[in-house]
């Protein structure tokens, strides 16, 4: 994370695999974003988190908050699990909200190590920096026996009410989005299935076991009003494990559940009706992302995980990123995201883009923008032993911190992925054809 330049030295970790901009704590394991809100004109991030080790286990939420997107403080640790609570194997994924002036955590609770959980509440500070946990819970599993896994709650406004969508398994195989009516926060009446895996518009593109993390944001354009789902695809292996497959996003409309003859019932719940669907990020090393609308834009989490050994990790003390904060559009039914217009705010000294061979030096931390709609990056890495290409394509915008790079296509999806820079090799970069600029990012970057 970006610290102070006074403290920045003594806090971040000596390892060039480091980010010097994407925030995190300094050591332990960190997995989704959760809770993504603006409170006083304060940004908070809270996080899945073990600050005891690299590894994935006992499930807290950690929290960083910013003035400015840019510039990121760790604070205490906000949710932890209570033992004989609801959420005594983990506090997991889910959104803060702001319900009768009380800022609320709305969570799933997890009490053991199944896919069993239950939407668990906590309550905040004004300032969301201490919180009580009383084990109030607002949904338990849903009594049907077709849904067998049940994670992620999310919030969302219809017609003036509230409602909230959790990922679900079903017992024959689909992934699903249960709805709920949650006008009342701490009591949930379930609605029932609200979109599965099996739909004709969906079935090529986001076949999965479960539908992790679901998010919903809408996209008003002139008169035309149009909603963004997006999940995170979990894949139960043969040995019953997960494999975390990817983030597809569909693009649909909404209207009221019809009534028996095909009418419109005023107050009904909220229908939604798929129309396309794509990739939310083409990488290899991004899951689990959350939204965070506001009346002028709509900012995306997301979150990357390693793709070392899992010994370095545990060597280092230290595990997963969050994203730069994104900014979401639609251009027809592609999701196009670009870093926050916040991110400016990381660049130091420009860059020095001639070289004999056209090939540009890159400092550990450093921005790249490209000109030109055909304008083709190759990214590498190079050292005493030769050269290795991490990633060649097109992309306006090329972001490198660390071991994390972050591209951004000027027409499509983002591609995140993990790359670890070994002792005596340098980034590098060839941009061609199109003007290009640069930068150094972070406080202090040599």
């Amino acid at each position: 994370m970006t610290l102070s330049p006074s403290t920045a030295s003594s806090v971040l970790p000596a390892s060039r695999a480091f980010p010097r901009t994407h925030p995190r704590p300094a050591r332990g394991w960190l997995n989704d974003p959760n809770g993504l809100c603006r409170v006083d004109g304060t940004w908070h991030v809270f996080f899945q988190y073990n600050p005891g080790s690299a590894r994935h286990d006992a499930i807290q939420w950690g929290h960083l908050s910013s003035p400015d997107l840019v510039t990121w403080q760790e604070e205490p640790v906000a949710l932890r699990p209570q033992q004989h609570g609801p959420d005594a194997f983990g506090c997991w994924s889910g959104v803060v909200t702001v319900d009768d002036g009380r800022p609320t955590a709305v969570y799933s609770g997890v009490e053991a190590g199944d896919d069993r959980s239950r939407v668990t509440l906590a309550t905040g500070s004004e300032d969301l920096r201490s919180w009580r946990q009383e084990g109030v819970t607002a949904a338990e599993m849903p009594a049907d026996p077709g849904v067998v896994a049940v994670r992620d709650p999310f919030l969302f406004r219809w017609a003036g009410r509230r409602y909230a969508l959790q990922g679900a398994g079903l017992a024959d195989g689909r992934a699903a989005i249960l709805l709920y009516d949650a006008a009342d926060l701490e009591h949930w009446t379930y609605r029932g299935v609200w979109l599965a895996s099996d739909h004709p518009v969906l079935s090529a593109d986001l076949d999965a076991s479960i539908w992790e993390c679901p998010q919903l944001f809408e996209v008003v354009e002139g008169e035309v009003s149009r909603w963004v789902l997006i999940v995170s695809r979990w894949m139960r292996q043969e040995d019953g494990t997960g494999r975390l497959q990817d983030v597809r996003y569909v693009v649909g409309h909404m209207d009221e559940e019809p009534d028996d003859d095909g009418g419109r019932v005023r107050g009904a719940a909220p229908r939604f009706t798929p129309e396309a669907c794509g990739a939310v990020d083409t990488g290899p090393a991004f899951y689990a992302p959350q939204v965070l609308a506001l009346e002028d834009r709509t900012l995306l989490w997301g979150w990357s995980w390693e793709t070392r050994p899992e010994e370095i990790s545990d060597e280092e003390g230290w595990a997963g990123l969050l994203t730069w904060p994104r900014e979401l559009r639609l251009d027809g039914d592609v999701l196009v995201a670009a870093p926050a217009a916040e991110c400016t705010g990381h660049r130091g000294r420009p860059l020095e883009l001639t070289s004999a061979d056209g090939t540009i030096e890159l400092p550990d931390a450093a921005e790249l923008r490209a000109t030109g709609p055909d304008a083709a990056v190759r990214l590498l890495l190079r050292g005493p032993a030769g050269e290795r290409e991490v990633w060649s394509g097109r992309a306006g915008t090329v972001v490198v911190d660390g071991s994390v790079v972050e591209l951004y296509a000027q027409d499509g999806p983002s591609h995140t992925l993990r790359a670890y820079p070994q002792d005596g090799e340098t980034w590098c970069a060839v941009v061609e054809p199109g003007a290009v600029t640069g930068w150094a990012l972070g406080p202090s970057t040599p």
